[in-house]
């Protein structure tokens, strides 16, 4: 469902140009970091024989210079907070504010998959979470996570899981924490894992979605839910959908968008895989999601679905 306004066309046509800005950005990272390894480090095969390493680290670096310039620190909003003559407390705007109200309903024990820099701890600091996993496999933003996490006085309760969200490499990775999380699952899969999984502008990068998204469904304990602010393919053929926006999403990703973007794809119909993931057990019990943006090249969908207990 979608109650959103489109703004008028004008508006609409600018926008189109935005992921552009994002991509050189991106793609000035990636040329800087080749540049490095041939001419600093004398590796003048890197950009070919260490393409993978050289885009990890690329896109670590431009996701935590595209982070932190557009946030205010923890401890200068709550200071204007406290002020009770000061009215200027950023919102969130964009795509942004749909995040805010979804993650603090999170609950019990959390996996927040892809934290990057832990730009959403603030909103993870709830008494009703008992335990926070991040899987996050670019070793270079384990730092900064490692810092949001002592910020926020969470520290004891949130473990960097080293890893993507591939049951193969997640489940060894929550074992050897050595937390006991996966215990009742070893013992018994459909126990679960999880009570809450977090999914935010996480899922356009995965591999094989289709069957990450199984083996995430699979880790949710029964009843467990699993919240999700995604970017996905524009729904042309839909009322508010745009067939413009559609095209441009193509264009995007033939220019670059996903090599110079950590593997996002602007493409990827999210809700439809969501959606079929429970079919092995006749569906969600619910499924409440809301559609955002559906003019743009970056349309969303936000909400919540829950397994069904047992």
């Amino acid at each position: 469902m979608s109650t959103e306004t489109p703004p008028p066309l004008v508006a609409r046509m600018l926008a189109m140009f935005e992921p552009a800005q994002i991509m050189t950005w991106a793609m000035s990272h990636y040329i800087r970091v080749c540049a490095e390894a041939v001419f600093k480090n004398g590796q003048l095969f890197a950009p070919i024989t260490q393409t993978r390493r050289l885009r990890d680290e690329a896109f670590g670096r431009f996701w935590i210079d595209f982070t932190y310039p557009n946030q205010t620190t923890t401890t200068a909003l709550r200071q204007m907070s406290s002020d009770p003559n000061n009215t200027e407390i950023p919102e969130p705007v964009g795509s942004s504010a749909l995040i805010p109200p979804l993650l603090r309903t999170a609950s019990g024990i959390v996996l927040d998959i892809g934290p990057g820099t832990g730009t959403q701890m603030p909103l993870l600091t709830s008494p009703a979470i008992t335990a926070l996993y991040g899987a996050e496999p670019c070793e270079g933003l384990h730092s900064s996570i490692r810092e949001k996490a002592e910020a926020e006085s969470i520290s004891s309760k949130y473990h960097i899981v080293p890893t993507g969200v591939a049951a193969g490499e997640l489940i060894p990775a929550l074992r050897a924490t050595g937390t006991g999380v996966v215990d009742a699952y070893d013992s018994d899969a459909r126990a679960g894992i999880f009570d809450t999984i977090l999914c935010v502008r996480v899922l356009c990068s995965v591999p094989e979605m289709e069957r990450t998204v199984g083996e995430l469904y699979g880790m949710l304990k029964p009843g467990g839910r699993l919240l999700v602010t995604e970017h996905v393919v524009n729904p042309w053929r839909r009322a508010k959908g745009s067939l413009v926006g559609r095209i441009v999403q193509g264009i995007y990703q033939i220019l670059g968008w996903r090599w110079f973007l950590g593997d996002c794809c602007l493409d990827r119909d999210t809700e439809a895989v969501l959606r079929a993931a429970a079919d092995v057990d006749g569906g969600w019990e619910s499924v409440e999601l809301e559609r955002a943006f559906e003019w743009s090249v970056m349309p969303y969908i936000s909400g919540v679905l829950v397994k069904k207990g047992q």
